[in-house]
């Protein structure tokens, strides 16, 4: 799963999830020249988290994450196999609601 950032000078910033099938990765795709303050304001008014301090990765809700992806137990499944994976090495917040994810910059 992808989670993409896109931010406009005149159309402000917008979060979207791409490939919410594909729960073997998760990375936020950020252009190169997207200033920090605008992603971390972008994914805060998206309910969908945060840029971190050093700006090389988000933290993501989990919540926000899981509304991305059907209602169905398939998927239902292999995203909680993709929260564990992320717990086991660490990727998850402390209080279990966020996970971190690399940002990618195009």
């Amino acid at each position: 799963m992808d989670v993409e950032v896109r931010h406009e000078e005149r159309g402000g910033a917008r979060v979207a999830a791409r490939g919410v099938d594909d729960l073997r990765r998760l990375s936020a795709t950020v252009a190169a020249d997207a200033p920090a303050d605008a992603v971390d304001g972008a994914l805060r008014d998206a309910g969908a988290g945060h840029l971190d301090a050093g700006g090389e990765h988000v933290w993501l809700r989990l919540g926000w994450l899981r509304a991305q992806g059907p209602d169905e137990a398939p998927w239902l499944e292999g995203f909680a196999a993709m929260v564990a994976h992320a717990t086991s090495k660490g990727w998850t917040s402390e209080d279990g609601t966020l996970v971190r994810a690399h940002v990618e910059r195009t």
